[in-house]
């Protein structure tokens, strides 16, 4: 191998037996590189998606706070509940904060609801409007027990039924 110039030559590297990595080699390794990691994130967000989660379920049955934290003629958001409690004269009622197309939290709107998301609109009742949703927000069962607002994911109710304040609830408090 000649040194005078300076620098070797490929041609002069495989003259001398070794392996000569080109531009072109390390190109195509990087590229091959990428593509793998692509690969890979695809298919680990693909399968993050199709298995469910593993986590516990939060109780179905559970108490809101008292009824004095809900004003008379006010719709209250649970965020960490994802639910609306609704007092009126004739009572409470919790409705699901979200909307039934794809689980996006709904907002109070002046006709009722609205999905940010793509569009749903329900109206004060829950009732769809308009909108991909196809299915109205549901009204849960609520109960005063114990001087609190209970409430009971597993039982929905038909829109506009209210809980009177002066019933004492379905039983004792739950579990």
């Amino acid at each position: 191998m000649e040194k005078d110039k300076g620098y070797v030559t490929a041609t002069e590297v495989e003259r001398a037996g070794e392996e000569v990595s080109t531009r072109r080699d390390f190109l195509q390794r990087s590229g091959q590189c990428v593509l793998g990691a692509c690969t890979l994130a695809c298919l680990g967000g693909t399968m993050r998606f199709a298995l469910p989660d593993a986590a516990e379920e939060a109780p179905a049955c559970f108490s809101l706070g008292e009824p004095a934290d809900f004003k008379t003629g006010t719709w209250t958001w649970l965020r960490d509940k994802g639910l609306f409690v609704l007092r009126e004269s004739q009572g409470f009622a919790v409705l699901s904060s979200r909307c039934t197309h794809l689980g996006c939290t709904v907002q109070r709107s002046t006709a009722g609801f609205s999905c940010p998301c793509h569009g749903a609109s329900y109206d004060h009742q829950g009732k769809v409007q308009s909108g991909p949703a196809r299915e109205d927000l549901p009204w849960f069962e609520a109960w005063l027990a114990e001087g609190r607002l209970w409430v009971d994911l597993k039982k929905t109710l038909a829109p506009g039924t209210f809980v009177d304040e002066v019933r004492t609830g379905s039983g004792t408090k739950p579990p």
